[in-house]
């Protein structure tokens, strides 16, 4: 078994190209928004030096292709190299980002007459699907995330994102987290709970539980 290289910013554009070349061969182009998510995302922003797989939302793909290229790289980046490509907006988890097709645009890859634009999720919705997830290898990237937006405008993306929660039942306890994660460093929960467009209801239930927190 090969093991696995880790690969670079260069590594993850030149999978692209190789992804879009071949889709226009076979006459199956992959169809636009194409966003980094996941560690390539976290690659775009400069916040991850290397990962181990290319992480992509397409609105329409081949299947076919991207295993067909997946394969060839193995060659190079070792048997455990990934290109795991979704068109399913909620990436991974219950959050629906219902603008995908919006995020930032990163780079542009020319193929022959064509050129596609790539773009990355922001660091707010990296932020909120990671604390969302719940999953280890999330939470730690939380802290490298943090220092890279601020406060006001993570308040501003949860206030969007919440509606497109796919459970209802999971947005209080989303709620929750984002005020613990920020509380721990240094944030006052009355504050943060004031700013969140919620229903009135999960305010209040919000409000009891960090009555007492930091509230003298």
């Amino acid at each position: 078994m090969k093991p696995a290289i880790a690969l670079k910013k260069e590594d993850v554009f030149r999978v692209l190209e190789r992804l879009l070349r071949m889709s226009i061969e076979q006459n199956e182009p992959f169809m636009e928004p194409i966003v980094m998510v996941g560690g390539t995302a976290m690659i775009a922003h400069e916040l991850r030096k290397q990962s181990f797989d290319v992480d992509l939302f397409v609105r329409d793909f081949s299947i076919d292709i991207v295993r067909r290229v997946e394969t060839e790289f193995r060659a190079e980046y070792g048997d455990a190299f990934r290109i795991d490509v979704t068109s399913i907006e909620n990436i991974w988890g219950f959050i629906m980002l219902r603008d995908i097709a919006d995020a930032e645009p990163d780079s542009e890859i020319r193929i022959e007459d064509r050129c596609y634009t790539l773009r990355k999720l922001s660091i707010e919705d990296l932020f909120f699907l990671k604390l969302d997830s719940g999953r280890e290898k999330d939470i730690a990237d939380l802290s490298i995330l943090i220092g890279h937006t601020d406060m006001n405008r993570l308040v501003d993306r949860f206030n969007i994102i919440w509606k497109w929660h796919g459970d209802p039942d999971g947005v209080l306890g989303l709620a929750d987290e984002f005020v613990s994660f920020m509380q721990a460093r240094g944030h006052n929960p009355v504050e943060i709970i004031e700013r969140l467009k919620l229903p009135a209801s999960m305010i209040e239930l919000l409000a009891e539980t960090w009555e007492g927190n930091l509230y003298e």
